[in-house]
């Protein structure tokens, strides 16, 4: 009987070492830098959405919904001409920056670049407008003093987002997505109480329009000079953002940049051109009101889609260190991608209505629009997952012609069949297209990037010469 205690007591003591070893671990792999920048990437999403609804619930009560399709439209457009204009500089820095010897020419000389670029592209596009979204001539080309303004105020935005973009990644570079956390969570808090200031004191002068542009582009242009000034020079020693163009910096990234910058280009326009697609098929009577429904059913989504891209963007940064752990971070950033993703998926389907009613202040009509719109928006996480873990393996070894056709595939498919089935079925057409594109480019890339990563090969150690 004493034996068989004294087993049983000596069992339990060894399973409960195990269990303490166990969570010791687990809790030693957590305070990874994976773990740690995969989940202040994560927790950015998140908190920007949820400040992000806010600020959407205060602009539904004070300006109307037409207005609000307007802006999301002109907010959209920039933003994909933001990514255009950063010519793949800061995906490319994530896996330079740790490699360079001087962090912070290489950054301003991203910030340098994109700018320009930024502000000629923003320009053509202004001057443009008759040309290539009539839908927008009533709101941002009229023949007064207005359109100069209009002008000004997207030139200098759309140069804020390209220099958010390269700020952010620059601190995921460095290990430190905590800064991006940060940066987000100032810009939504800012833009909240922005609409009311708007509405109150501008909304005569400036129109609806611009004043929800406003809030939103002055808010991002307050975060970003805190990034730029404050946040990254605390962790980039010496680092002060100006003016740069060092030629011997980007050279060696010069084709890997091109590259990811013709797959960013080509796949951001399937996603962020939608609202202009809207705008110019649908009636003008209901497409500003489709436009700002469609854009808040694809943000309740898109928050699925983060969890794989901010796994993979840690997994990223990690495996571009020296001596990275490449296939044992691969596997910790699949797991924990599977672990968030699967309930996030049944969440969306039970609440994803509740949340639209919400913002839309349970009207029923408008929410009428948008039904079904999140669960089957987000579906399309599930082959964003899979392209998100062959994309990581195909960019740590630098290549990048597979990213430029994924991004081909899946841009072509969501615009061509979004199209289509916007003009057969409406916006429920449209977010089946954007499903199927997403899962159009997956056969490609598992073609190409199927099998695992490599481990890091050790750098040799060069042994000092035996002399006799």
């Amino acid at each position: 009987m004493n034996d068989a205690r004294d087993r049983m007591e000596r069992f339990v003591s060894r399973t409960w070492d195990a269990i303490l070893a166990n969570a010791a671990r687990g809790l030693d792999q957590v305070k990874t830098p994976l773990y740690r920048n995969a989940f202040y990437i994560l927790l950015t999403t998140v908190v920007g959405s949820a400040l992000g609804l806010f600020f959407w619930i205060v602009a539904y009560r004070f300006y109307q919904i037409n207005d609000a399709g307007y802006a999301i439209t002109m907010v959209n457009t920039a933003t994909f001409f933001a990514a255009v204009a950063s010519l793949g500089l800061p995906i490319a820095l994530i896996r330079f920056l740790p490699e360079t010897d001087d962090p912070a020419a290489l950054i301003n000389s991203a910030l340098t670049v994109s700018g320009v670029v930024a502000a000629v592209l923003s320009v053509v596009f202004m001057l443009g407008i008759p040309l290539w979204a009539p839908g927008l001539v009533g709101n941002f080309a009229r023949p007064d003093s207005s359109r100069q303004a209009w002008i000004l105020v997207v030139v200098i935005t759309t140069m804020a987002y390209a220099f958010g973009m390269v700020l952010d990644q620059a601190a995921i570079a460095a290990r430190r997505a905590d800064l991006f956390f940060w940066r987000i969570v100032m810009f939504s808090i800012t833009k909240i109480p922005l609409p009311v200031f708007f509405v109150i004191w501008f909304k005569d002068p400036l129109g609806g329009v611009m004043g929800i542009y406003l809030s939103w582009s002055i808010a991002y242009g307050i975060a970003v000079l805190v990034a730029g000034f404050l946040f990254l020079p605390r962790v980039i020693p010496g680092y002060r953002p100006r003016p740069r163009f060092s030629r011997s910096r980007l050279r060696p990234m010069f084709a890997f940049t091109m590259g990811n910058w013709s797959a960013t280009m080509i796949g951001s326009a399937g996603g962020l051109l939608l609202p202009l697609i809207i705008i110019n098929v649908l009636p003008a009577a209901s497409a500003a009101k489709s436009t700002a429904v469609y854009y808040a059913a694809s943000t309740f989504a898109a928050i699925l889609s983060v969890i794989p891209g901010a796994t993979m963007t840690s997994l990223y940064a990690e495996a571009s260190q020296k001596n990275a752990q490449r296939r044992t971070d691969e596997r910790r950033a699949i797991a924990l991608s599977l672990v968030l993703l699967a309930p996030g998926i049944l969440a969306m389907w039970v609440f994803g209505d509740r949340l639209l009613g919400l913002l839309f202040d349970l009207d029923p009509r408008t929410v009428g629009l948008a039904a079904g719109l999140p669960q089957l928006l987000s579906l399309a996480s599930i082959p964003v997952f899979l392209n998100s873990v062959y994309s990581t393996r195909v960019r740590v070894l630098k290549k990048t012609a597979p990213l430029i056709v994924s991004a081909a595939i899946a841009t072509i498919v969501t615009l061509a069949l979004g199209y289509l089935f916007l003009l057969w079925y409406g916006l429920f057409g449209l977010a089946a297209a954007v499903v199927l594109g997403q899962a159009a480019a997956t056969p490609y890339l598992f073609r190409v990037a199927g099998k695992p990563m490599e481990p890091e090969k050790p750098e040799p150690i060069e042994t000092a010469p035996v002399t006799p």
